[in-house]
């Protein structure tokens, strides 16, 4: 075991005692006690101590002062970490914080989170205690092995991610696994830096980050259902292997984020160079050079970080995007004079048929060619075909989904709209809910419709789901995509009906050309069409409008309402037809019908609401498509 696991542990579990300290109504400068007995329990008296020193402030006894290399560092690291985090001045609370405590949202100073009261305190640490006691039984023995098993316990586990790290608006928007993480972070960088004392102006950090160059392009190269769905997992995998290298370089508290294509890291100096390398090309291993990765890194000062970390993550961003404009945007080919490429990649010879899939090719088909890399893709993403997800109509939906203005709130803006700083625990939060959101949250939404999600990460959503659900599913995925973000960001969808028979491609183009129209008209909004079977062309597409999602709860009434109202399918369409054409003969029709008693007076009166909606036309669209018979 050497002094570094032990720093670790100790910089991990240092504020673990505010848990119990908080549930008993006891004083601030008690948590360090609760830590120490925490601690105890877990990993004995030593490595207790050494988590509970971690203050030097006249609110604390002297006793309790840092007084080994190991506890000033991590009193350094927590004073580095709750600096960065909390720039704002708390508007209210006491010194002696009182249940419940509220875990804000970090774009909104009004949502809350999670709220616990004693109980749940007490309920979290014991369960926290009682789980890590029984992992943390080899730490002795095998001392990084079982760190690692802490610390996966601590994140993927654990409920500290619903816990404020500071109970006091506005800067209890961070939680406490977020700051006990961070601290360790911080304290192992100041440890492979080297001690160098209190002074926060002697050390110096790095902000690595890394993005996935034109993922959408790759993912997209090919749009065959199962080819889609390889591709995705093929970015996943890659960034995980990127994040592994990073975790055996560094350690796991010093990756911020990594998901989706993106990393996020906090670095010493002297590794830079050697991190750098190590997840570019972890990554690009992993991808075959198919999915390449820009990496960048800024340097910054204890005090910078501590006092202004906006600013650095501002010059970050920007160091990355100036990386990105000098990659090479065409990936270079070189092929023997004569060779006929890959139907999917274009970009190398082809080297086997697959006998499935037939294409048109001169007007004779054939099977489609595939090289080694699109093969061993197509048979890693089989196992789901539009076959399987038809709707009783025969049609699927292709949904394409995407967040609006997702930038704008990454570079810090959002958070300064709501009154807050670029702090790392809120820009690491952010980039954790918003995978949580599409990767969690998004499939299981899907998952109700009897759908599939090829891709979802970042603020992106593919799926396919049987087009009878498709706008009650995208309706649903909105509306748990602004709840996550506190209502402060919106999303823009775009939907493809088509024939299961159809070439996928069909309603994945489709789809993306509908999402650019929503996002022309203003985002927060959604565009539908239904692709016939002879395909659509750019220009009826052109002539699909989007609509606002607060209208989308209108559009499924009328649809409900015509397929159960009892006037019939003719009578409906004549209706629509006049409407489409001039609206108020449609008026007169209705009130025509309703006289006549050919409509009942009471469906009369709705359809008249629902024509003076503007929204009968569309209704009947997507009705006649399922329920007329397509």
């Amino acid at each position: 075991m050497s002094e570094l696991d032990i720093l670790r542990v100790s910089a991990l579990l240092h504020d673990i005692g505010k848990l119990e300290c908080w549930a008993e109504g006891r004083p601030w400068s008690d948590h360090v006690r609760y830590t120490y007995e925490f601690v105890r329990e877990c990993l004995g008296e030593d490595i207790a101590l050494h988590a509970m020193r971690h203050h030097s402030s006249q609110y604390y006894p002297g006793e309790w002062y840092p007084k080994s290399s190991v506890e000033e560092i991590v009193c350094l690291a927590d004073n580095f970490a709750s600096g960065a985090d909390r720039r704002e001045e708390p508007e209210r609370g006491a010194p002696l914080p009182s249940p419940s405590v509220e875990l804000s949202h970090v774009l909104s100073k009004d949502r809350i989170r999670c709220k616990l009261d004693a109980h749940n305190l007490t309920y979290i640490y014991h369960e926290t205690l009682r789980n890590l006691k029984s992992i943390a039984s080899n730490f002795y023995e095998k001392p990084k092995e079982t760190y690692l098993k802490i610390f996966d316990f601590l994140e993927r586990e654990s409920k500290l991610r619903l816990v404020p790290a500071d109970t006091r608006s506005p800067i209890n928007d961070v939680s406490l696994w977020d700051h006990m993480k961070l601290t360790a972070a911080f304290a192992t960088c100041i440890y492979l830096s080297g001690w160098r004392g209190r002074d926060a102006e002697n050390y110096e950090f790095a902000l690595l980050s890394g993005d996935a160059d034109k993922i959408s392009k790759f993912i997209g190269e090919s749009l065959r259902l199962p080819d889609l769905r390889a591709r995705s997992d093929l970015v996943k995998e890659a960034t995980e292997t990127a994040k592994n290298f990073l975790v055996d370089l560094l350690g796991p508290e010093c990756v911020l984020f990594a998901a989706g294509g993106s990393i996020l890291a906090l670095c010493p100096l002297d590794k830079v160079q050697a991190a750098l390398e190590g997840v570019k090309k972890s990554f690009e291993e992993v991808s075959g050079g198919r999915i390449t990765i820009t990496v960048s890194y800024v340097k910054a000062g204890g005090e910078e970080i501590r006092g202004d970390f906006g600013s650095v993550w501002e010059k970050a961003q920007l160091n990355l995007r100036v990386e990105k404009s000098k990659r090479i945007p065409v990936r270079q080919v070189s092929l023997p004079e004569g060779a006929e490429t890959c139907d999917v990649c274009r970009a190398k010879t082809w080297s086997s048929e697959d006998k499935e899939r037939i294409l048109p090719y001169d007007a004779s088909p054939r099977p489609e060619r595939l090289c080694d890399e699109c093969r061993e893709l197509r048979e890693k993403g089989k196992g789901v075909w539009l076959e399987d997800i038809r709707g009783e109509s025969d049609f699927v939906a292709c949904i394409k989904a995407d967040g609006d203005n997702i930038g704008f709130f990454m570079s810090g803006a959002g958070f300064k709209k709501a009154g807050k700083a670029s702090t790392p625990s809120r820009i690491s939060t952010l980039s954790n809910l918003l995978h949580k959101t599409c990767e969690g949250e998004f499939k299981k939404i899907i998952g109700e419709f009897k759908g599939r999600v090829v891709y979802a990460g970042g603020d992106d959503l593919l799926a396919f789901v049987p087009g009878e659900r498709a706008l009650e599913a995208a309706k649903k995925v909105y509306l748990k995509f602004r709840d996550e973000m506190a209502d402060e960001c919106t999303m823009s969808a775009g939907i493809a009906f088509f024939h299961y028979k159809m070439p996928v491609y069909v309603g994945v183009e489709s789809a993306n050309y509908l999402l650019s129209k929503a996002k022309s008209k203003g985002k927060n909004r959604v565009a539908f069409a239904a692709i016939g079977g002879t395909g659509i062309t750019p220009s009826e597409l052109d002539e699909v409008d989007s609509m606002e999602w607060s209208k989308m709860d209108t559009l499924l009434e009328i649809i409900g309402f015509m397929s159960k109202a009892d006037v019939s399918s003719s009578q409906i369409r004549r209706i629509v037809e006049i409407a489409c054409k001039n609206p108020v003969k449609a008026e007169a029709l209705i009130q025509y019908s309703m006289g006549r008693e050919i409509i009942d007076w009471k469906y009369g009166e709705r359809l008249l609401s629902y024509l003076n909606s503007g929204l009968l036309v569309k209704a009947f669209m997507v009705y006649n498509l399922f329920k007329g018979g397509g």
